[in-house]
C-alpha cells in the first residue's frame, strides 16, 4: 500500500514538474515581441540550440544581437529563411503556434512540392465514437521525403516521415553465382522471413513472386546458398534452382531478396533453402501455393502485396515492375502511423482508343470488430493504355490505432462496368 502511494505521489510530482515547465517555456515564448516569435519559431525549424539561447535571452538588444551574429555573412540563406518564417507563421501558426509542427518543416524545407489536404470525408465511420481527424500530408520530391501531419486538438502533429527516391538505398541480395552446390554441415539453424504474390504472365502461365528478408549482422565475406524446388501434387520436381548470393548496399541489417519463377496453373508446393556458408547457419522454409484459377485467364486480378516502397529510382532488376521500383514488404506488423505502399494488377479490361479506364477503391475493416466497420477508404481514378492495369497506391494509416486490420481493393471497369477485388491484412502496433 505504502508503495502505491510513492508510486502515485512521484507520477503527481512529475505531472506537475512537466506543467509548471511548460507554463515557464509559454510565458517566455509570449514576452517576445511579434517579429521575434517569427524568428523563434524559424530558428526552431533549424536549430533547436541557437532557437532555446534566443528565447532564453532576456532582453530585446540581447536577442537583436544575437540573431545577427547568427546569420553574420548569410543574407541569402537569411532572406529565404525570413521569408519561409514569415509564411509558416501566418497560415500555420494562428491557432497554436508552439505545437503544430507544420512550421518548422516548412522552415527548414520551404513549399512542399505537393501538398495532400485530407478532409473527415477520406474516412467514412459507421461507429459514433469514431474520431475523424482532418490531414495533411506533404511531398517534397527533390528531397524524397514525405511528411504525414494530422490535427489533434489545435495543431497539426507531425505523426510519421518517410522517404523515397535516389537517396533510399536498399540493402538486397544479388545473385553472384548460378547452378552451386554447396557442402555443408547444418551446425545451427537460422530463421528468415518468406512471402509470397501471385501474378499472371500470359495465357496459362503464372508469374509467382517469392520474397524473403534475411538478417545479417556483418556482411564481410558472406555468402548466401539458396535452393528453391518446387513439386506438384505427384510431388514430382517442376523447378530447382540454386545460387550464391552477396549482401548489396550495407553492411548489415534486412536484407531483402525476391525471386521470379514462371509456372503452369496448378497447386504446388514450395520448398526454399538458405545456408549461410560464413557463420554455418542453415535454414528452410515451404509453402503451398494454389494457382489454378489462374488456368486460361480466368483469374482477372492479382494478389494485394504490401509493399514497403514504390518510388522510380533503381535498385537491381528483380525489384522493378511497371510502376517503378517497388521493394516488398514482408513483415505486415507495422508502427501506427507508418506509410506503406501496395501493389497489384488487374487483368482483361475493356479498352477504349486503346485505353483502360479503372476506378480503384480501397477501404480499409477494423478485423477486431464483431461487426464489419470501414474506418478508411481511398478511391482513384486510372486512364493508361493497354488491357492490364499496374495499380501502386500509398497508403497512410495516419491516426488509426493499433489493432488488426484487412484492406479491400476493389477494381471497377469503367467501360465494361465489371468489378474485381482483392485483399490484404496488416496489424498496426504501438512503439516505445
Amino acid at each position: 500500500m505504502k508503495e502505491d502511494k510513492f508510486l502515485t505521489l512521484l507520477i503527481a510530482i512529475s505531472l506537475l514538474c512537466v506543467y509548471c515547465a511548460t507554463n515557464i517555456f509559454a510565458a517566455r515564448y509570449y514576452r517576445l515581441l511579434d517579429g521575434e516569435r517569427v524568428k523563434y519559431l524559424g530558428l526552431r525549424g533549424i536549430d533547436t540550440l541557437a532557437a532555446q539561447e534566443y528565447l532564453d535571452l532576456e532582453s530585446v538588444s540581447e536577442r537583436r544581437i544575437f540573431y545577427s551574429e547568427y546569420w553574420a555573412g548569410r543574407d541569402d540563406e537569411r532572406k529565404i529563411f525570413e521569408e519561409r518564417s514569415q509564411y509558416a507563421f501566418e497560415h500555420f501558426g494562428r491557432n497554436a503556434p508552439l505545437s503544430d509542427d507544420r512550421i518548422p518543416v516548412y522552415v527548414k524545407y520551404g513549399e512542399p512540392t505537393r501538398r495532400e489536404i485530407i478532409t473527415p470525408e477520406k474516412k467514412i465511420g459507421v461507429s459514433a465514437s469514431l474520431v475523424v481527424n482532418p490531414a495533411e500530408i506533404w511531398r517534397y520530391q527533390k528531397e524524397g521525403l514525405m511528411f504525414d501531419f494530422v490535427r489533434l486538438a489545435r495543431a497539426y502533429d507531425l505523426l510519421s516521415y518517410s522517404e523515397f527516391g535516389e537517396g533510399v538505398l536498399i540493402r538486397h541480395l544479388k545473385e553472384a553465382a548460378s547452378d552451386t552446390s554447396v557442402e555443408s554441415q547444418m551446425d545451427e539453424t537460422f530463421d528468415f522471413s518468406l512471402s509470397y504474390g501471385r501474378f499472371r504472365q500470359q495465357k496459362n502461365l503464372t508469374r509467382l513472386e517469392i520474397y524473403a528478408a534475411i538478417e545479417i549482422e556483418d556482411t564481410t565475406d558472406f555468402r548466401l546458398y539458396r535452393e528453391i524446388s518446387v513439386y506438384n501434387r505427384r510431388d514430382s520436381t517442376v523447378h530447382h534452382s540454386r545460387h550464391i548470393l552477396i549482401p548489396e548496399q550495407g553492411d548489415k541489417g534486412m536484407f531483402v531478396d525476391e525471386m521470379n519463377l514462371w509456372l503452369k496453373p496448378e497447386e504446388y508446393r514450395v520448398e526454399v533453402v538458405l545456408f549461410d556458408t560464413k557463420n554455418i547457419r542453415f535454414g528452410k522454409k515451404e509453402f503451398s501455393v494454389n494457382l489454378i484459377e489462374y488456368q486460361n485467364d480466368v483469374k482477372e486480378i492479382s494478389d494485394l502485396i504490401p509493399i514497403r516502397l514504390i518510388d522510380r529510382a533503381f535498385t537491381h532488376e528483380k525489384f522493378e515492375k511497371p510502376v517503378g521500383r517497388a521493394i516488398p514488404l514482408l513483415n505486415t506488423t507495422l508502427p501506427v502511423h507508418k506509410s506503406f505502399y501496395l501493389y497489384s494488377e488487374a487483368y482483361n479490361l475493356e479498352t477504349r482508343d486503346g485505353m483502360h479506364r479503372v476506378r480503384t477503391t480501397y477501404e480499409v475493416y477494423n478485423k477486431e470488430r464483431m461487426r464489419q466497420e470501414v474506418v478508411d477508404v481511398m478511391i482513384k481514378d486510372w486512364i493508361e493504355p493497354g488491357n492490364t492495369a499496374y495499380l501502386g497506391a500509398e497508403y497512410h494509416p495516419m491516426d488509426l490505432l493499433p489493432g488488426s486490420y484487412m484492406i479491400v481493393l476493389k477494381v471497377k471497369d469503367l467501360v465494361s462496368g465489371k468489378e474485381r477485388s482483392a485483399v490484404a491484412e496488416f496489424q498496426l502496433v504501438e512503439t516505445d
